[in-house]
């Protein structure tokens, strides 16, 4: 197993529609430390691995599942900046060699594993969003190289698990969907794991309620594409993937603005009866999400006791309504309209000079149904993300997340009984997600 080198976007043999994507990326070295038998894979598991004790844990996991029929290659990217620590540097050669040791002991999983070495990325741009690119982009020149035109590219974490019929269920939403440009997949962090500490537990239980009912909040308000965007819970299809120009390398935050802009393709959908199970832990590796979360929570930060207040959502609503009125209407009327809106709501319209972009916007659609979908590609989940953090400067803009979505529950007709607890409401928010169906084609 000794390792090679390649470049990427030098390649001769690139000969498919992959190429011009391939030959448009920054040329970077790699190592190579368990190379690829040729099996012409076209489903993809992405892996970054920056100082992760668990991968072995992850690999067996996804070893245990039900095989597609598709053949499968997991990509793994034990990736560093030029500025990690000696000691971070040391554990990411441990994981290497505990992956070596694990396919030495005689392991023999059904699907073929790429483990590859980018240990001196830029510190500008080195995180989670490099090493996932790196990962994908290699898919990318995995399924060129194998003369395949189409393929399935998953996100996926280091401290992951997931349920046996993970593969088959990707596979399906594809296959029986051919449309979709990717898919979101159910995901649900270990609350019942005993080794979490009562605050930890704690902790991820506020973390994953404020995710579901952020979703849920801006689905409620109007918005069409109201995704959830979790790194280890996604697949994209590699001609999707490609025409978008491919994973951004934001340190943290990539799935975010990679799923959504992943929307503006078109068609998605969710895949429900698989899971992505998440670990709960605290971590240093990104600057925000659950590992930094979780961080902040047991320094004693209460930050996750809050929420975007509902209110703020709801006044959305009349502006996302009917979109398409504001095709037929002047100025004057816009601005009527406008005028009847939440003041803050108004303040930020002006901010993002959103009703000018909308009037450009209208004369570059032929009718009302360009216009309306278009409309959500310019008022999409970046600007209500803008706005509600505009909304956190006045008073009522921020409240109790127990209670947040427990107004949310109530807007939605669901019947609850007494007060719910930070738990109880998981519980409710998680199969309202499951019985949610995010299939697009605006």
């Amino acid at each position: 197993m000794s390792s090679t080198w390649f470049v990427y976007g030098t390649n001769p043999v690139i000969m498919s529609k992959f190429k011009a994507y391939l030959d448009r990326q920054q040329p970077l070295l790699v190592t190579e430390q368990l190379s690829a038998s040729g099996n012409k894979s076209s489903l993809f598991v992405t892996i970054p691995c920056f100082d992760e004790p668990d991968l072995i844990r992850s690999l067996e996991s996804l070893a245990v599942c039900s095989p597609p029929f598709c053949n499968v290659t997991v990509i793994v990217v034990v990736n560093s900046s030029d500025q990690t620590a000696p000691q971070l540097l040391l554990n990411n050669l441990k994981t290497i060699q505990s992956v070596l040791a694990w396919l030495d002991s005689g392991v023999r999983p059904f699907y073929q594993l790429r483990l590859l070495h980018a240990p001196e990325l830029p510190s500008k741009w080195a995180g989670v969003g490099w090493a996932r690119k790196i990962a994908m982009d290699e898919a990318i020149r995995c399924l060129d190289q194998s003369g395949l035109e189409e393929g399935i590219l998953v996100g996926f974490d280091a401290d992951c698990l997931v349920s046996g019929n993970y593969f088959t269920s990707i596979e399906t939403a594809f296959r029986e969907n051919p449309g979709y440009n990717f898919v979101t997949l159910n995901f649900s962090h270990p609350i019942d794991d005993p080794t979490l500490t009562n605050s930890l537990r704690e902790g991820i239980i506020q973390y994953e309620l404020y995710l579901r009912y952020l979703r849920n909040a801006m689905q409620w308000c109007g918005y069409p594409h109201s995704i959830h965007t979790v790194g280890s819970s996604f697949a994209v299809k590699a001609s999707s993937y490609v025409k978008q120009g491919g994973m951004n390398r934001r340190q943290a935050g990539e799935d975010f603005h990679f799923l959504h802009k992943m929307v503006l393709l078109g068609e998605y959908g969710v895949v429900k009866d698989a899971t992505v199970y998440p670990a709960a832990r605290i971590s240093h590796r990104v600057p925000f999400g659950t590992g930094a979360a979780l961080k902040k929570w047991e320094q004693g930060d209460p930050e996750l006791y809050s929420a975007y207040a509902l209110k703020s959502f709801g006044a959305l609503r009349p502006f996302f309504r009917n979109p398409g009125l504001l095709f037929d209407a002047d100025r004057t009327t816009w601005k009527e309209l406008i005028e009847q809106l939440d003041p803050v709501l108004q303040n930020h319209l002006e901010l993002t000079e959103t009703l000018n972009r909308l009037d450009e916007l209208k004369k570059n659609c032929a009718d009302m149904k360009m216009f309306t979908r278009r409309f959500y590609h310019l008022v999409n989940a970046f600007w209500i993300i803008q706005y509600l953090n505009l909304c956190e400067s006045r008073d009522e803009g921020k409240g109790i997340l127990v209670e947040e979505a427990s107004k949310l529950l109530t807007k939605l007709e669901l019947a609850t009984s007494g007060d719910l607890n930070a738990r109880d409401l998981l519980e409710i928010y998680r199969q309202l997600d499951i019985t949610y169906s995010a299939s697009s084609s605006s």
